[in-house]
């Protein structure tokens, strides 16, 4: 199966700047496609491996870590059947001003990351990627 035109959807969304699709069972934790040129495929198999933890309690007090880059938790329904997103935005710095906002989405067996363009609120980059989740869900993906 070739992931690469999932990342072409996702992208064609007039709010979404960048996209990966990783592997999230036990052993698979790696880039399965990214839009070309983009730096979310760089997020490692330790992220994904914090993402999907089943103790999630740190996560609204430390945040999460994306490409190397940290990240508030706004909203977490990853585990939620039916939502099985979340939303985050990363944390600024004089070298990154300005606030992306990020939806991951939990397949079966993959994670689905995107980012917002920039001034993107969640609202906005959450809709594709939540669609496509539950499709690939309903896939058993």
């Amino acid at each position: 199966m070739s992931w690469d035109s999932y990342i072409t959807s996702l992208t064609k969304s007039e709010w979404v700047d960048d996209a990966v699709i990783l592997g999230c069972t036990p052993g698979q934790e790696s880039v399965w496609a990214s839009a070309p040129g983009g730096w979310l495929s760089q997020v490692t198999a330790a992220e994904v491996k914090a993402l999907v933890a089943s103790d999630r309690s740190t996560l609204f007090a430390n945040g999460v870590t994306l490409a190397g880059k940290k990240c508030t938790v706004l909203r977490d329904a990853l585990n939620v059947e039916g939502q099985n997103t979340m939303d985050i935005k990363m944390k600024t710095s004089e070298k990154e001003p300005d606030p992306f906002s990020f939806t991951i989405g939990k397949t079966h067996k993959a994670i689905i990351i995107a980012k917002g363009v920039k001034d993107a609120h969640g609202g906005k980059v959450n809709p594709p990627v939540f669609d496509m989740t539950g499709y690939l869900r309903k896939l058993n993906m």
